[in-house]
């Protein structure tokens, strides 16, 4: 499926702070997608459309399953997309962002009531695999525009802003639509939801017209051979070929250390976050007993954390991916206690002060929670580093598929995991208040998952060495042995290096040199 890369990569075009925007700007969808779904989505279906709890996370948990073969197709598209016409004539990695546009306008249609549960699960599936094929193209982008170190920083530091920008603004304008026209009605949700779906749409058009990535000799395809590829008549057994090698493709990723090591941290510390933002609003209805716009209110100010972006991409640069991720854990660890003893200290302060000390936990942890955010898609773009010196090959998009299989195969899990628990232990959300049993399993949702995740993720995070200097180091060593160096003249630092980062004995790296 994917040819061998013998090209030069120049890639010489210098990474701007008006570029890093240019491409940032398509977290403004994809992750204001799940803040604006993860938030709402769940509280207006309970409320508005007929399901209870059980059903509405059964849509989200099976949907985000279905999506997960959704990565793994794209993931393969994008990375061969060169291999046909439409890929040559728009890129093969931001076609997939262009016809992401108009499709995300149709899934505006899961926020109208009463349809059918089958509608609902139709459109959010809609929602889930056309977010795959967005995420899986896009984020493969920072390793194809540019391979400085620095470049790659700041575009990953640029695109956590906007991300983090999305998650704030979102909630801000549904906190300030759901007080004016009333969060009783359906009207309020549907036009701030639609309306949010429409700029996304905008956005998704912007960042296909702003970004670049390798042409097709930079990324190894000869046209010609290609062309003369497809003339001939299809065949089933070169077909059943090509799919079992796609398949071995993906499970030779996690061949690569430093990629089951990044997988682990991931699936650990975001997917687990992901149950914060899940269930935040209900914490806030019947734990702290106050409403939705409260909770929106509390979600806007989110914007703090954005004033420590800048911070945080100097602290990856300075001090390497290993510490920051180690300093993101304890403070979300110590975030989500703050959390949990004002809610615990709550009976024992007046309304002023609880707002206080609530609004005071919360942007704690909304600085704590960006941080967690932000090593790990920056460093994602040095994975397929590691992974070129062992196959030969550049499979950004093999990786990204591989990434978000797993993630949205866990996150569908969790998803109905949390339906289910909080379904258990008597959970409605129809209900003026809620037991003492239904809170606890609310907090123990929230907040406990949460932190079992980050301490598995700090502990995998202190075995892991993929840093500025060693990838300098497998860059260099890349770089000889594509202009002809032999691998016998290794040196002893650089082989360990190489062997370090990819669990592979140097000697069964670089398969052009066997061939």
């Amino acid at each position: 499926m994917s040819q061998a890369i013998s090209a030069t990569l120049p890639r010489t075009r210098k990474v701007t702070i008006g570029s890093a925007l240019g491409y940032a700007i398509g977290d403004f969808y994809g992750g204001g997608s799940t803040t604006l779904t993860g938030t709402y989505l769940a509280l207006f279906w309970t409320t508005f459309a007929g399901l209870d709890i059980a059903q509405a996370q059964s849509i989200i948990g099976v949907a985000t399953i279905v999506s997960a073969v959704s990565s793994i197709i794209f993931g393969s598209l994008s990375d061969n997309f060169y291999r046909y016409k439409l890929g040559r004539q728009f890129g093969r990695r931001r076609f997939f962002l262009l016809l992401a546009s108009p499709l995300v306008l149709i899934t505006s249609l899961m926020w109208i009531p009463s349809l059918p549960f089958v509608a609902y699960f139709a459109l959010y599936t809609l929602f889930i695999v056309v977010l795959q094929m967005f995420l899986v193209s896009y984020s493969s982008l920072p390793t194809e525009m540019t391979s400085d170190y620095n470049g790659r920083t700041l575009l990953s530091t640029v695109r956590m802003i906007v991300s983090g920008v999305s998650t704030v603004a979102i909630p801000a304008v549904g906190g300030w639509m759901l007080s004016t026209i009333g969060e009783d009605k359906a009207i309020s949700y549907q036009t701030f939801a639609i309306g949010i779906t429409v700029l996304f749409a905008i956005v998704l058009f912007i960042v296909s017209r702003t970004t670049w990535e390798m042409t097709p000799e930079e990324a190894g395809y000869d046209v010609t051979k290609i062309e003369a590829e497809q003339k001939q008549p299809f065949s089933f057994s070169r077909w059943c070929r090509n799919v079992g090698k796609l398949a071995v493709d993906y499970i030779s990723t996690f061949r690569i250390s430093s990629f089951r090591k990044f997988m682990g941290i991931y699936l650990l510390s975001h997917c687990m976050m992901d149950i914060f933002g899940q269930t935040f609003v209900f914490f806030a209805i019947f734990c702290w007993d106050k409403n939705t716009a409260f909770a929106s209110m509390l979600l806007s100010f989110a914007v703090i954390a954005e004033f420590f972006k800048p911070v945080w991409g100097l602290l990856f640069a300075k001090i390497g991916p290993r510490n920051i991720f180690q300093l993101a854990f304890g403070l979300g660890i110590v975030a989500l206690g703050g959390l949990f003893a004002t809610w615990k200290l709550q009976p024992t302060m007046d309304d002023g002060q609880f707002v206080v000390v609530a609004i005071a936990a919360c942007i704690f942890w909304f600085i704590a929670r960006g941080l967690i955010w932000f090593p790990c898609w920056t460093v994602f773009p040095f994975i397929p580093d590691v992974d070129e010196i062992v196959s030969g090959k550049n499979r950004t998009s093999i990786f990204t598929g591989s990434t978000y299989f797993i993630a949205r195969i866990l996150k569908g899990f969790v998803s109905m995991a949390i339906g289910g628990y909080l379904a258990y232990v008597g959970f409605d959300s129809k209900a003026a208040t809620a037991s003492a049993g239904v809170q606890n399993g609310i907090v123990f949702v929230m907040i406990g998952w949460t932190v079992i995740g980050l301490v598995l993720s700090w502990i995998i995070a202190l075995t892991f060495k993929l840093d500025k200097r060693t990838d300098g180091i497998l860059n260099n060593e890349i770089n000889r042995l594509k202009n002809g160096g032999s691998k016998a003249d290794v040196t002893s630092e650089t082989k360990q290096v190489v062997e370090s980062l990819t669990g592979v004995p140097y000697e069964k790296c670089w398969p052009q040199a066997q061939a």
